[in-house]
């Protein structure tokens, strides 16, 4: 069976060189809701409360804004009059500008981190390059975790008694069960990559309440943009809030680590929409091919940018750099992941 990569990579081959640098947080929804998909009627439960059920995704196969039209010049992907989909590739030397370049702005929102802790992030942080580092752990095709697996492509299935949470990349095919029919942690519970998780209603949001993290997991995606939020203890205790307007899920999220944080750190709000309605989940596989490749920044290799080429001049000759500087067309940004 092909994988939803698969189908959308056979629209035009080319993309491929971009699609297998796309990195895990440019993968992820956008933060805002989306208005159309919010104003439609919320489903119910039996009980009254929203049904979460559905498949949920608003990105795929490098199409920021996939089930909608325009399909998304951020990704350099524009549909044509006859239906085909038509991928603008310029080259390395159309890398200019790009949002990797220089020193983009850090994600303000960080953990605060003790500062024995603080030092231990800042060393992972020193081996990123780009927007990755082969220490995640997600390289290793550990589950994300929580709160990294959020509200990324899934599918959800719920009636009064639980939620099933159905993760289609995390970074393999990953579950999660929340259970609403009012039961209470285990006493004796042993640490799980996606913990123990019972939720209860406080109005329409359904709130939940997860224990028994392992340590083996990081907060999310290590990168040029969040590059100090990665580790946790075991002790690490998640409330979420999932919020269904329509077609919209609103999801926020606090987390308590009593050793390694000196207070609760609050996630800001992000959102998925339902997906097409010929859509459905296709779980992805794991495997660890790439975390060999990735390059770990040196004294004589500093990540510049993302699809350029670095030393210009070396390889189209003296003077290329100021011509490439000088002819670059400004375009919207595509993303991509740490290039070599």
């Amino acid at each position: 069976m092909r994988t939803r990569f698969g189908n959308y990579l056979l629209v035009a081959m080319v993309a491929v060189l971009a699609l297998m640098f796309v990195s895990a947080g440019a993968a992820q929804r956008p933060d805002g809701a989306d208005p159309k998909a919010a104003a439609k009627p919320t489903p119910r439960l039996p009980s009254g409360h929203p049904n979460l059920s559905g498949f949920y995704i608003n990105r795929t196969a490098g199409i920021p804004a996939y089930g909608s039209d325009p399909i998304g010049e951020a990704g350099n992907l524009y549909k044509q009059k006859d239906g085909s989909i038509l991928f603008l590739y310029g080259g390395a030397n159309e890398g200019i500008p790009n949002p990797d370049a220089g020193n983009p702005k850090q994600n303000e929102n960080q953990p605060p981190y003790k500062p024995e802790y603080m030092a231990k992030v800042k060393e992972i942080a020193a081996t990123v390059y780009g927007t990755i580092t082969n220490l995640d752990p997600n390289l290793d095709c550990k589950p994300g975790g929580v709160p990294r697996v959020g509200i990324s492509n899934m599918q959800v299935v719920a009636n009064d008694n639980f939620v099933a949470l159905m993760y289609e990349n995390a970074p393999g095919p990953v579950y999660r069960i929340v259970y609403t029919d009012g039961r209470q942690h285990p006493k004796d519970l042993d640490t799980s990559y996606m913990g123990h998780s019972i939720g209860h209603w406080e109005g329409d949001t359904l709130v939940v309440d997860t224990v028994g993290l392992n340590d083996e997991t990081w907060y999310t995606q290590t990168g040029s943009t969040n590059a100090l939020t990665s580790i946790h203890s075991d002790k690490e205790h998640v409330i979420e809030r999932f919020t269904r307007r329509g077609d919209d899920l609103e999801w926020q999220a606090t987390v308590e680590d009593p050793v390694m944080l000196t207070r609760p750190w609050v996630l800001a709000p992000s959102h998925n929409q339902i997906g097409p309605a010929a859509d459905y989940i296709q779980p992805q596989m794991c495997n660890t091919n790439d975390k060999a490749h990735i390059i770990r920044p040196s004294a004589t290799d500093k990540f510049e940018c993302n699809w350029c080429q670095k030393n210009v001049d070396a390889v189209y000759g003296e003077g290329a750099s100021a011509d490439r500087q000088k002819n670059a067309t400004p375009r919207p940004a595509g993303g991509g992941g740490g290039g070599e």
